[in-house]
């Protein structure tokens, strides 16, 4: 993990109302937790608010340890703390990711509590398949979580990133759905579907564990932070283009600047992010929509301040931009901190 990146994008505050939504805390209990995780307990009635990464990890941790539930009342019975430390003592021990999806799948049926998965091979494509379609289909947060972590263990476990073909949840599509291709490193994400299921290529089954006991204990001190944080280093363009001008947003450079950076081509940079679907403008809203609020959150710098960092002219424009990306005004979003 030492290798790896911070990955400080933001999220919706869909997620934490998600989150919180089945715990088995008093409200009192979480307003405390919220107000220690620095999330202001207006923002869940903010449809476009959003929260850094680092905040949600510490929000999960929080919540699982005062609640004495990893799953948060999600799954039929409490999942006690220490469960996901014994699943990745068990799965450090693999060989291969064949062998780590196995296990996968025999825990949950040990554990019991109603939430199970299944694995299968077709089209030269593995299938995780969540086998309580049930509960995911009136429950955003088993599905998202469930896949979400379990990918995650699946590049730490083989220290790099792991292709995901494509990832399938039986709710809605969300208006923050955007935000499911950066958690899912840009996999196509589909909604609506018969069921809660990811892929990846079948290749990915001959795979060697390479992470050890030693770095186990290490990542078992924070396995939210960890899994939820840390990104990585993901080779895709979009990162790429983050890396570079992550200490630029002063004076960010035109798109061709940058390409002559990279040494590339306009169009062929530009051709890359499409295929990513995304693009250079999204790509520099977004840095700079996250570094606000992680300015806002973690720093005492002024409004005025950010503003100048972020290569806004007047704060009174870095103001009614920050509105538009968030819902509320940047004063107003520090305020309840």
């Amino acid at each position: 993990m030492r290798n790896s990146v911070k990955n400080s994008f933001s999220i919706n505050i869909a997620f934490v109302g998600s989150a919180l939504s089945k715990v088995a805390l008093e409200a009192v209990e979480i307003d405390r937790i919220l107000y220690k995780c620095r999330i202001p307990t207006h923002l869940l009635q903010e449809p476009n608010a959003r929260v850094s990464l680092v905040q949600y990890a510490e929000l999960l941790s929080t919540l699982m340890s005062a609640s004495n539930d990893e799953l948060l009342g999600h799954a039929y019975e409490p999942i006690p703390l220490g469960s996901l430390a014994l699943l990745t003592h068990w799965l450090v021990a693999a060989k291969t990711i064949e062998q780590v999806l196995k296990r996968l799948v025999r825990f949950h049926q040990i554990l019991g509590k109603g939430q199970g998965i299944q694995t299968y091979v077709a089209e030269q494509r593995v299938y995780v398949v969540q086998d309580d379609t049930k509960a995911s289909t009136t429950d955003r947060f088993m599905p998202e979580f469930t896949f979400f972590i379990i990918h995650r263990i699946l590049c730490w476990l083989t220290k790099q990133i792991i292709p995901i073909d494509h990832v399938e949840f039986p709710f809605e599509k969300p208006a923050y759905s955007r935000d499911y291709g950066l958690m899912f490193y840009g996999a196509p994400v589909a909604f609506n579907c018969g069921r809660a299921s990811i892929s990846f290529p079948q290749a990915l089954l001959k795979k060697p564990v390479q992470q050890n006991l030693p770095n186990l204990e290490e990542f078992l001190k924070d396995p939210n932070f960890e899994l939820l944080v840390l990104n990585f280093n993901p080779d895709n363009w979009a990162s790429k283009v983050v890396s570079e001008i992550s200490d630029k947003l002063e004076t960010l450079p035109t798109l061709p600047e940058l390409a002559k950076t990279m040494n590339l081509k306009p169009y062929t940079l530009q051709r890359q992010l499409t295929k990513e679907d995304t693009t250079y403008l999204a790509i520099k809203n977004q840095l700079k929509r996250d570094t606000a609020i992680e300015f806002l959150v973690n720093t005492k710098i002024s409004v005025e301040e950010i503003s100048t960092r972020l290569g806004f002219s007047e704060t009174s424009s870095f103001t009614r931009t920050f509105k538009q990306w968030t819902g509320i005004p940047p004063s107003e979003y520090r305020k309840y901190l």
